[in-house]
């Protein structure tokens, strides 16, 4: 715990962030479990932040998992139509589709109807390597 002392200086907002955000920080459930609890000293009970959103960050989780369903799904689909010479073209083109569905609800979490999709329809396999970062990056910046 005295690694997490200087929390102790931080402001309600500050912390409540840190609550609501701690994977997109990368941060550990043992970090986040000292923060509510500091804030329960400082009279904030885990009802009030649950009613208020803030004890999860529901656009980032829901965003994350897209991502990591995109990532599945898109090298299944690669990995599928690389060994099977091209002859499962079918399969590849259902795990094409499962992943640009998940493309399109990575950015419906994140309120945005971007068309990433139109890239993702056009290069298929090679959009993978775009979207891929592009994704990691938006789910750093998700509040």
């Amino acid at each position: 715990m005295e690694d997490f002392d200087i929390l102790n200086k931080f402001d309600n907002d500050k912390l409540i962030d840190i609550v609501k955000n701690y994977k997109r920080y990368g941060y550990n459930d043992a970090l986040r479990n000292y923060v509510i609890n500091l804030l329960e000293e400082r009279g904030w009970s885990r009802e009030d932040l649950q009613r208020f959103g803030y004890l999860t960050n529901n656009n980032y989780d829901e965003a994350e998992k897209q991502y990591k369903a995109y990532k599945r799904n898109s090298l299944i689909g690669i990995c599928t139509l690389v060994f099977s010479g091209g002859i499962l073209i079918i399969v590849y083109l259902i795990f094409l589709i499962m992943a640009y569905r998940n493309v399109a609800r990575f950015y419906k979490a994140l309120g945005r109807n971007e068309d990433e999709t139109a890239l993702f329809n056009a290069l298929g396999v090679l959009a993978y390597f775009h979207l891929k970062e592009k994704m990691k990056e938006e789910l750093k910046g998700i509040r």
